[in-house]
C-alpha cells in the first residue's frame, strides 16, 4: 500500500478541509443523509443532463447521486449540492460567475455557501490527487474521515496473509470524542500513515505525522521530513479507537 496515506489540513475560518486519500465515495454513510441534487461545475458534458438556466450539468435523485459519488467522475469533477431545482433559476449572472471561478480556480472568491442553493458541501478535486472540501457544518467531516480510515483498515486486512482474524474483524468507527482530540492538530496538517501501521493481537497503531514542509502527494516522507504527533490506536478486544500523543506512543512503539 505505497500510497496508503490520508492527509488533512483544516482552515476553520473558511470551513475548508484540504485532503488527500479521502474520496467522494467516503462521503456516503448510513449516518448521513445523501444529497438529492448535485450541481457539477464546468467543463460541461453535453451528453449528460444540463440545467437550462446555469448551463451546468446536474444530477437529480438520491440513487443517481450515490451512483455518481461512487464513479470515477464523482472523484474528478467539481461539484456542490443544492436543496431544490427551482432555486437554480434564482441564481444571478454574478453568482453563476462565482461558481465558474470556484470550479476553475478550485478556491472561493466569496463564500462558497449560497443562501439560494442551501448547499452543505463543495467538492473540488485538484490535479495532484488532493481535494479542497468546503463544509457548512464542519462536524460532518468526522464521519467522512472515519469512513476513509475504515476503508484503509479493510485494505490492510485483505493484504495481511498472516492475520486471518484481522480480515474477519469488524472495525468500529473513530468516535467523535477521539476526533475532537486530534481536530486542533489538523490546522497544521496531519498525515495518517497507513504505510507503517503496526499491529498485534492486542492493537493496531496508525502513526500520526506532521509534515515540516508543504505536503506533496506521492512524495517520500522520511523521519527528517515529519514530526511525530502520536498514534491512532484501535484496541482490538474492545474494538475502540483511542489517540495516544507522541510521548505515550513511544512506549507503544517499543
Amino acid at each position: 500500500m505505497r500510497n496508503a496515506m490520508i492527509y488533512v489540513r483544516h482552515e476553520p475560518l473558511a470551513h475548508l478541509f484540504l485532503t488527500y486519500g479521502i474520496s467522494a465515495s467516503d462521503l456516503l454513510s448510513d449516518h448521513l443523509k445523501v444529497p438529492k441534487h448535485l450541481l457539477l461545475l464546468p467543463p460541461v458534458d453535453e451528453q449528460e443532463q444540463i440545467d437550462p438556466h446555469t448551463w451546468f450539468n446536474i444530477i437529480d435523485g438520491a440513487d443517481q447521486v450515490q451512483d455518481f459519488l461512487r464513479s470515477k467522475a464523482g472523484q474528478t469533477r467539481c461539484w456542490l449540492d443544492y436543496s431544490s431545482p427551482r432555486f437554480l433559476q434564482e441564481l444571478t449572472p454574478n453568482e453563476i460567475a462565482e461558481l465558474l471561478y470556484l470550479g476553475h480556480a478550485k478556491t472561493h472568491l466569496s463564500s462558497p455557501f449560497y443562501y439560494k442553493l442551501q448547499n452543505e458541501l463543495v467538492y473540488l478535486p485538484l490535479r495532484n490527487g488532493m481535494v479542497n472540501m468546503y463544509l457548512r457544518n464542519e462536524s460532518l467531516f468526522a464521519t467522512f474521515l472515519a469512513n476513509a480510515i475504515n476503508k484503509y483498515m479493510r485494505r490492510i486486512a485483505n493484504e495481511e496473509p498472516f492475520w486471518l482474524r484481522l480480515r474477519q474483524q469488524h472495525f468500529s468507527r473513530v468516535s467523535h470524542a477521539v476526533y475532537t482530540q486530534f481536530l486542533p492538530l489538523l490546522e497544521d496538517g496531519v498525515v495518517f500513515d497507513f504505510r507503517n501501521v503496526r499491529f498485534s493481537r492486542e492493537k493496531i497503531s496508525v502513526p500520526l505525522l506532521a509534515p515540516k514542509a508543504r505536503f506533496v502527494p506521492d512524495g517520500i516522507l522520511t523521519d527528517t521530513d515529519v514530526r511525530r504527533l502520536g498514534m491512532l490506536v484501535l484496541m482490538r478486544q474492545k474494538n475502540q479507537w483511542m489517540m495516544i500523543d507522541d510521548a505515550a506512543s513511544a512506549d507503544h512503539r517499543q
